[in-house]
């Protein structure tokens, strides 16, 4: 198992040896499933283990002032867990960042289909768009961050 720090420039670094005696040790593991487990704005991971046991939880507990938002979306047009539906950020001090909801993260694994930002020093999103898998566009402004944000599809 390995861990690594996006340094924000494309590049990454190997933080593995400072996160935690659990990493240090060789094991055999197969999926890799991520998610906030307790709803904290810090993504936290599951692995299987091959042959030696139960699943290992790796509970993320860094601490740092940056500010998070996880969307769960609900589709009523689109399929009800939204998967595919394609999610555009604009934190407040202008960045943007793109993801989309799927489960499919990695092999033998399904993860939290709620879409993950980041927002660094951002307290806030400036705006949200959504393109469902139906074709309807929706857009949510000012929406503020540290926090889970439910969102269901609009009609139109």
């Amino acid at each position: 198992m390995s861990v690594f720090r996006n340094l924000g420039n494309g590049r990454f670094d190997n933080v593995t040896g400072t996160a935690g005696p659990d990493f240090r040790n060789p094991s055999a593991h197969r999926g890799l499933a991520i998610g906030d487990l307790d709803n904290d704005g810090r993504m936290d991971a599951v692995a299987t283990v091959l042959n030696l046991g139960p699943a290992r939880i790796f509970h993320n507990t860094t601490q740092n002032g940056n500010h998070w938002m996880l969307l769960k979306l609900t589709g009523t047009k689109s399929n009800r867990m939204a998967i595919g539906a394609k999610v555009r950020l604009t934190a407040a001090d202008g960045s943007v960042q793109y993801n989309h909801v799927t489960t499919s993260t990695g092999y033998a694994c399904s993860s939290d289909p709620r879409v993950h930002f980041g927002l660094g020093a951002s307290a806030s999103a400036k705006e949200i768009e959504i393109l469902w898998p139906s074709g309807i566009r929706q857009v949510l402004r000012d929406v503020a961050a540290d926090r889970i944000v439910s969102i269901s599809e609009t009609a139109q």
